[in-house]
C-alpha cells in the first residue's frame, strides 16, 4: 500500500518553544492578581510566585519523565498542589483559570516557521493525511487553540495529546488512538519525531516507518535506526514520495 499518513511530534519536531521569561512574568501578574482577589490577602513577591508556582510544577512533571512514567500527570492537581505548598488553597474554577494564564506563557512564547508550514501543505497537497501525536501535560484544548493560531491547526486532521489520552508515548495506545483519528493504519503511515525512544521506538512497535529529525534536538543510539534521519522537514515530502513509490 502506498503511504498514506504522516503522524509528528509537536516539541523540537514541528516548533521548538519554552517559556519566555518575559512571557511567564505577564502570566505570573494575572495569576497573582487572581489569587488576590479570591485569597483577600497579598500574595508573594511575583519572582518568588513564579519560582514556587511555575517552578514547582515543571519539577513534578520532569520528575516524571525521570521516572519513565507512562502515564501522563492532571495538570491541575499539580498547580492545586504548588499552590496548596505556599498555602493557597483555590476553588477549582481559581484553579482552572490559573492554568488558562500559566498556558499563555506557552502561547505567547510559540512561533513557526515557513519551513514546517510548506511542509505541511506540501505532504497535504500530495494527499496525505496528517496528524500530531505529543506527551504534553498542557491541556489538550488550549494546545489545540495554538495549533489554530500557528496555522498548523488547518493543516492536520486529527491530533493525540497525552494529557487527554492518559498515557505517554512510547505506549501504543498513543499511537493507536492518533491512527484512528486520521484514519489510517499503522503499515501505510509514517511517524516523524526527535526522541529514540518514545518516537521512534514506539512508532516502529506498532508497525509504522519512522522518521528521525535532527532539526532541533540530535539524539543518537547505535542500537536504535530510524528508517531515515533528517535536518531538515523540507527533506521529509521526497522521502514519502519514494517510500510510496517503492510499495
Amino acid at each position: 500500500m502506498p503511504i498514506r499518513a504522516v503522524l509528528f511530534d509537536f516539541g523540537h519536531t514541528l516548533v521548538d518553544f519554552q517559556r519566555t521569561e518575559e512571557a511567564l512574568r505577564e502570566a505570573y501578574e494575572q495569576i497573582r492578581a487572581r489569587i488576590e482577589a479570591v485569597a483577600y490577602m497579598e500574595v508573594h513577591e511575583l519572582l518568588d510566585l513564579v519560582e514556587r508556582v511555575a517552578g514547582g510544577v515543571d519539577s513534578l512533571v520532569e520528575a516524571s519523565y525521570v521516572e519513565r512514567r507512562m502515564e501522563e500527570l492532571d495538570i491541575v492537581e499539580l498547580f492545586r498542589e504548588s499552590l496548596a505548598g505556599i498555602g493557597f488553597v483555590l476553588p477549582d474554577d481559581v484553579l482552572e483559570h490559573i492554568v488558562v494564564l500559566d498556558h499563555s506563557a506557552y502561547s505567547n512564547s510559540m512561533h513557526v516557521d515557513d519551513e514546517t508550514l510548506d511542509t505541511l501543505r506540501a505532504l497535504r497537497f500530495g494527499g496525505l493525511r496528517l496528524g500530531i501525536v505529543s506527551n504534553m501535560t498542557l491541556r489538550a484544548d488550549l494546545m489545540r487553540q495554538d495549533l489554530d493560531r500557528l496555522g498548523i491547526g488547518p493543516l492536520v486532521d486529527a491530533t493525540a495529546f497525552s494529557s487527554e489520552t492518559g498515557v505517554r508515548k512510547p505506549d501504543p495506545r498513543m499511537f493507536h488512538t492518533a491512527l484512528e483519528r486520521v484514519g489510517a493504519g499503522a503499515a501505510d503511515s509514517v511517524f516523524v519525531g526527535d526522541r529514540l525512544l518514545d518516537d521512534v521506538v514506539g512508532a516502529r512497535e506498532v508497525g509504522m516507518r519512522t522518521v528521525l529529525t535532527h532539526r532541533f534536538r540530535q539524539e543518537e543510539d547505535s542500537d536504535i535506526t530510524p528508517d531515515a534521519l533528517i535536518k531538515s522537514l523540507e527533506e521529509l515530502p521526497a522521502i514519502v514520495a519514494a517510500w510510496s513509490e517503492e510499495t
